[in-house]
Protein backbone atom coordinates (compact mmCIF):
# COMPACT_ATOMS: atom_id res chain seq x y z
CA UNK A 1 0.00 0.00 0.00
CA UNK A 2 2.69 2.08 0.60
CA UNK A 3 4.05 1.71 -2.77
CA UNK A 4 0.52 2.72 -4.10
CA UNK A 5 0.89 5.49 -2.44
CA UNK A 6 3.68 6.89 -3.39
CA UNK A 7 3.34 6.67 -7.48
CA UNK A 8 -0.44 8.28 -6.39
CA UNK A 9 2.09 11.38 -4.72
CA UNK A 10 4.21 11.59 -7.84
CA UNK A 11 1.29 11.92 -9.78
CA UNK A 12 -0.74 14.18 -8.35
CA UNK A 13 2.63 15.85 -7.73
CA UNK A 14 2.94 15.61 -12.18
CA UNK A 15 -0.71 17.01 -12.54
CA UNK A 16 -0.68 19.86 -9.90
CA UNK A 17 2.69 21.28 -11.85
CA UNK A 18 0.67 20.61 -15.73
CA UNK A 19 -1.89 22.99 -13.77
CA UNK A 20 0.33 25.79 -13.38
CA UNK A 21 0.81 26.47 -17.03
CA UNK A 22 -1.82 29.02 -19.02
CA UNK A 23 -5.48 27.58 -18.31
CA UNK A 24 -7.60 27.79 -21.14
CA UNK A 25 -10.27 29.68 -22.12
CA UNK A 26 -13.89 29.63 -22.33
CA UNK A 27 -15.92 32.08 -24.30
CA UNK A 28 -18.45 34.99 -22.73
CA UNK A 29 -20.75 37.21 -24.44
CA UNK A 30 -22.34 39.60 -22.43
CA UNK A 31 -24.06 43.06 -23.25
CA UNK A 32 -26.70 44.84 -21.19
CA UNK A 33 -29.28 47.85 -22.57
CA UNK A 34 -29.30 50.47 -19.97
CA UNK A 35 -32.38 52.33 -21.62
CA UNK A 36 -34.38 49.54 -21.93
CA UNK A 37 -34.13 46.06 -20.13
CA UNK A 38 -31.35 46.45 -17.92
CA UNK A 39 -31.81 49.60 -16.66
CA UNK A 40 -31.42 49.48 -12.60
CA UNK A 41 -29.69 46.02 -13.25
CA UNK A 42 -27.80 44.74 -10.09
CA UNK A 43 -24.90 43.20 -12.38
CA UNK A 44 -23.34 47.02 -12.02
CA UNK A 45 -21.38 47.82 -9.03
CA UNK A 46 -21.75 51.43 -8.62
CA UNK A 47 -19.07 53.09 -6.80
CA UNK A 48 -19.00 56.59 -5.15
CA UNK A 49 -16.08 58.87 -5.28
CA UNK A 50 -17.35 62.23 -4.95
CA UNK A 51 -20.75 64.32 -4.87
CA UNK A 52 -23.36 62.16 -6.03
CA UNK A 53 -21.31 59.29 -7.83
CA UNK A 54 -22.66 57.05 -10.30
CA UNK A 55 -26.50 56.33 -10.18
CA UNK A 56 -29.51 55.21 -11.90
CA UNK A 57 -31.60 58.32 -13.79
CA UNK A 58 -34.18 59.10 -15.82
CA UNK A 59 -33.32 62.37 -16.91
CA UNK A 60 -36.75 64.42 -18.67
CA UNK A 61 -33.58 66.38 -19.80
CA UNK A 62 -32.58 64.06 -21.85
CA UNK A 63 -34.88 63.40 -24.62
CA UNK A 64 -35.31 63.54 -28.41
CA UNK A 65 -32.80 64.18 -29.97
CA UNK A 66 -30.60 62.63 -27.23
CA UNK A 67 -31.89 59.51 -27.21
CA UNK A 68 -33.90 57.59 -24.45
CA UNK A 69 -34.18 58.61 -21.04
CA UNK A 70 -33.52 56.08 -19.01
CA UNK A 71 -29.26 55.52 -18.82
CA UNK A 72 -26.04 54.20 -16.21
CA UNK A 73 -24.93 57.83 -15.44
CA UNK A 74 -21.78 58.06 -14.28
CA UNK A 75 -21.32 61.48 -12.87
CA UNK A 76 -23.84 64.16 -13.19
CA UNK A 77 -23.54 67.72 -14.41
CA UNK A 78 -22.50 69.62 -11.06
CA UNK A 79 -18.76 70.21 -10.13
CA UNK A 80 -16.54 68.05 -7.66
CA UNK A 81 -18.71 64.76 -9.23
CA UNK A 82 -17.15 61.81 -9.76
CA UNK A 83 -18.42 58.01 -10.14
CA UNK A 84 -17.07 54.47 -10.68
CA UNK A 85 -20.14 51.56 -12.53
CA UNK A 86 -18.22 48.16 -12.61
CA UNK A 87 -19.32 44.42 -14.06
CA UNK A 88 -19.95 42.19 -11.28
CA UNK A 89 -20.59 38.72 -12.51
CA UNK A 90 -17.68 37.56 -13.63
CA UNK A 91 -13.97 39.05 -14.46
CA UNK A 92 -12.88 37.97 -17.97
CA UNK A 93 -9.44 37.30 -19.81
CA UNK A 94 -8.18 40.69 -20.64
CA UNK A 95 -5.17 39.49 -22.07
CA UNK A 96 -6.55 37.20 -24.73
CA UNK A 97 -8.61 38.46 -27.98
CA UNK A 98 -11.42 40.28 -26.99
CA UNK A 99 -14.39 43.10 -28.22
CA UNK A 100 -16.14 45.74 -26.81
CA UNK A 101 -18.41 48.45 -28.09
CA UNK A 102 -20.28 50.77 -25.67
CA UNK A 103 -22.55 53.80 -26.21
CA UNK A 104 -21.40 56.80 -24.63
CA UNK A 105 -23.08 60.17 -24.24
CA UNK A 106 -22.01 63.25 -22.66
CA UNK A 107 -24.24 66.32 -22.35
CA UNK A 108 -23.98 69.79 -21.78
CA UNK A 109 -21.05 71.06 -24.03
CA UNK A 110 -17.64 70.71 -23.01
CA UNK A 111 -14.15 72.06 -22.58
CA UNK A 112 -15.94 74.23 -19.52
CA UNK A 113 -14.15 72.47 -16.77
CA UNK A 114 -15.37 68.70 -16.82
CA UNK A 115 -13.17 66.26 -17.06
CA UNK A 116 -14.69 63.54 -18.70
CA UNK A 117 -14.82 59.77 -18.80
CA UNK A 118 -13.25 56.49 -19.01
CA UNK A 119 -13.36 52.77 -20.03
CA UNK A 120 -11.09 50.52 -17.97
CA UNK A 121 -10.40 47.09 -17.15
CA UNK A 122 -8.38 46.58 -13.74
CA UNK A 123 -7.82 43.84 -11.32
CA UNK A 124 -8.89 45.75 -8.27
CA UNK A 125 -12.22 44.49 -8.59
CA UNK A 126 -15.94 45.84 -8.28
CA UNK A 127 -14.98 48.24 -5.26
CA UNK A 128 -12.62 50.48 -7.07
CA UNK A 129 -12.48 53.94 -7.19
CA UNK A 130 -10.62 55.48 -9.92
CA UNK A 131 -9.74 58.99 -11.71
CA UNK A 132 -10.56 58.63 -15.86
CA UNK A 133 -6.14 58.02 -15.98
CA UNK A 134 -6.95 55.07 -14.06
CA UNK A 135 -5.22 56.03 -10.48
CA UNK A 136 -4.96 54.25 -8.35
CA UNK A 137 -6.19 50.77 -10.11
CA UNK A 138 -3.03 49.06 -9.03
CA UNK A 139 0.46 48.00 -11.52
CA UNK A 140 -1.93 46.37 -14.39
CA UNK A 141 -4.70 48.13 -15.94
CA UNK A 142 -6.51 49.54 -19.01
CA UNK A 143 -8.00 53.35 -19.40
CA UNK A 144 -9.13 54.80 -22.60
CA UNK A 145 -10.43 57.91 -21.80
CA UNK A 146 -12.74 60.50 -23.27
CA UNK A 147 -10.87 63.95 -22.25
CA UNK A 148 -13.24 66.85 -22.37
CA UNK A 149 -11.09 69.61 -20.55
CA UNK A 150 -8.32 71.40 -22.63
CA UNK A 151 -5.42 71.30 -20.44
CA UNK A 152 -1.89 69.44 -20.73
CA UNK A 153 -2.82 66.24 -18.64
CA UNK A 154 -3.97 63.58 -21.14
CA UNK A 155 -5.20 65.85 -23.92
CA UNK A 156 -4.94 69.52 -25.05
CA UNK A 157 -8.00 69.93 -26.69
CA UNK A 158 -11.55 70.42 -25.72
CA UNK A 159 -12.74 66.53 -27.01
CA UNK A 160 -9.84 64.29 -27.42
CA UNK A 161 -9.36 60.39 -27.45
CA UNK A 162 -6.32 58.89 -24.99
CA UNK A 163 -5.73 55.39 -23.99
CA UNK A 164 -3.53 54.57 -21.30
CA UNK A 165 -1.95 51.13 -20.29
CA UNK A 166 -0.17 50.44 -16.82
CA UNK A 167 -0.34 53.45 -15.61
CA UNK A 168 1.67 55.48 -19.25
CA UNK A 169 -0.17 57.16 -22.19
CA UNK A 170 -0.03 55.15 -24.93
CA UNK A 171 0.76 57.16 -28.19
CA UNK A 172 -0.25 60.68 -28.54
CA UNK A 173 -3.96 62.72 -27.76
CA UNK A 174 -6.52 62.09 -30.99
CA UNK A 175 -8.53 65.50 -31.22
CA UNK A 176 -12.42 63.77 -31.98
CA UNK A 177 -13.29 67.35 -33.11
CA UNK A 178 -13.74 65.79 -36.58
CA UNK A 179 -16.09 63.41 -35.37
CA UNK A 180 -18.33 66.14 -33.72
CA UNK A 181 -18.97 67.56 -30.28
CA UNK A 182 -20.52 65.64 -27.33
CA UNK A 183 -23.48 67.92 -26.94
CA UNK A 184 -25.93 66.11 -27.79
CA UNK A 185 -25.03 63.27 -30.14
CA UNK A 186 -23.58 59.78 -28.63
CA UNK A 187 -20.90 58.42 -29.19
CA UNK A 188 -20.39 54.79 -30.30
CA UNK A 189 -17.05 53.03 -29.26
CA UNK A 190 -15.88 49.91 -30.82
CA UNK A 191 -12.60 48.29 -29.21
CA UNK A 192 -10.60 45.56 -30.27
CA UNK A 193 -8.02 43.64 -28.93
CA UNK A 194 -5.46 41.19 -30.55
CA UNK A 195 -3.83 39.29 -28.34
CA UNK A 196 -0.93 37.79 -31.07
CA UNK A 197 -0.18 41.53 -31.86
CA UNK A 198 -0.97 42.92 -28.91
CA UNK A 199 -2.78 45.77 -30.84
CA UNK A 200 -5.85 47.71 -29.33
CA UNK A 201 -7.90 49.42 -32.15
CA UNK A 202 -10.75 51.80 -31.19
CA UNK A 203 -12.46 53.16 -33.51
CA UNK A 204 -14.90 56.50 -32.30
CA UNK A 205 -18.31 57.09 -34.52
CA UNK A 206 -21.10 59.93 -34.01
CA UNK A 207 -24.41 57.87 -33.47
CA UNK A 208 -25.52 61.04 -35.79
CA UNK A 209 -24.11 62.24 -38.35
CA UNK A 210 -22.17 58.33 -38.28
CA UNK A 211 -19.00 60.43 -38.60
CA UNK A 212 -15.96 58.40 -37.62
CA UNK A 213 -12.55 57.88 -36.66
CA UNK A 214 -11.81 54.96 -38.32
CA UNK A 215 -9.41 52.18 -35.87
CA UNK A 216 -7.09 53.87 -33.95
CA UNK A 217 -3.97 51.71 -33.01
CA UNK A 218 -2.23 51.12 -30.41
CA UNK A 219 0.31 48.69 -28.92
CA UNK A 220 -0.62 48.06 -25.05
CA UNK A 221 0.70 45.24 -22.64
CA UNK A 222 -2.45 43.05 -21.28
CA UNK A 223 -0.29 40.00 -20.63
CA UNK A 224 -0.90 40.58 -17.00
CA UNK A 225 -4.56 40.89 -17.06
CA UNK A 226 -6.69 37.30 -16.65
CA UNK A 227 -8.92 38.37 -14.09
CA UNK A 228 -9.93 41.69 -14.96
CA UNK A 229 -13.38 43.37 -13.92
CA UNK A 230 -14.41 46.34 -16.77
CA UNK A 231 -16.66 49.21 -16.14
CA UNK A 232 -16.28 53.39 -16.42
CA UNK A 233 -15.59 55.89 -14.30
CA UNK A 234 -16.20 59.86 -15.06
CA UNK A 235 -15.25 63.17 -13.20
CA UNK A 236 -16.20 66.62 -13.54
CA UNK A 237 -13.55 68.43 -11.57
CA UNK A 238 -14.19 72.34 -11.39
CA UNK A 239 -17.65 72.48 -13.60
CA UNK A 240 -19.96 69.37 -15.14
CA UNK A 241 -21.03 67.71 -17.64
CA UNK A 242 -23.92 64.50 -17.86
CA UNK A 243 -21.48 60.83 -18.05
CA UNK A 244 -23.75 58.69 -19.16
CA UNK A 245 -23.35 54.81 -20.48
CA UNK A 246 -26.35 53.49 -22.31
CA UNK A 247 -25.66 50.48 -23.59
CA UNK A 248 -22.45 47.59 -24.27
CA UNK A 249 -21.52 44.47 -26.14
CA UNK A 250 -18.87 42.46 -25.86
CA UNK A 251 -17.19 39.00 -26.55
CA UNK A 252 -14.25 37.62 -24.14
CA UNK A 253 -12.77 35.02 -22.90
CA UNK A 254 -13.15 33.08 -19.09
CA UNK A 255 -10.51 31.12 -17.51
CA UNK A 256 -11.32 26.92 -17.10
CA UNK A 257 -9.29 24.85 -14.99
CA UNK A 258 -6.61 23.31 -17.01
CA UNK A 259 -6.84 19.60 -17.22
CA UNK A 260 -3.61 18.98 -14.61
CA UNK A 261 -5.51 20.42 -12.42
CA UNK A 262 -8.78 18.28 -13.01
CA UNK A 263 -6.51 15.36 -12.93
CA UNK A 264 -5.06 16.27 -9.71
CA UNK A 265 -8.08 16.76 -7.78
CA UNK A 266 -9.57 13.69 -9.10
CA UNK A 267 -6.51 11.69 -7.90
CA UNK A 268 -5.99 13.36 -4.28
CA UNK A 269 -10.12 12.50 -4.37
CA UNK A 270 -9.60 8.57 -5.14
CA UNK A 271 -6.83 8.33 -2.73
CA UNK A 272 -8.48 9.82 0.12
CA UNK A 273 -11.59 7.04 -0.61
CA UNK A 274 -8.72 4.68 -0.19
CA UNK A 275 -7.96 5.47 2.72
CA UNK A 276 -11.39 5.15 4.34
CA UNK A 277 -11.84 2.08 2.88
CA UNK A 278 -8.72 0.65 3.85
Amino acid sequence: MIKKDRVLFWVLTWALLVSSSPAAAVPLNVSANFSGADYGTADMSLVNGGGSGAFWVTDPGIGPPYGANERLRVSSNAGGQRGNAWYNPTTVVASGAWTFDFTLQMTYPPGAGADGMAFHMQEIGVGADTFIQGQGLGADFLSVIFDTYNNFDSCSVDFGLAVFNNGSQVGSCIDLSSVGTPDPWAYAVGLVHDDVTGNLAVTVTNTNSLATTGALNYAVDLSALDTATFGWSAQTGGSGENHDVVDFNAAFAIPEPSTGLLLGLGLLGLSAQGRRQR
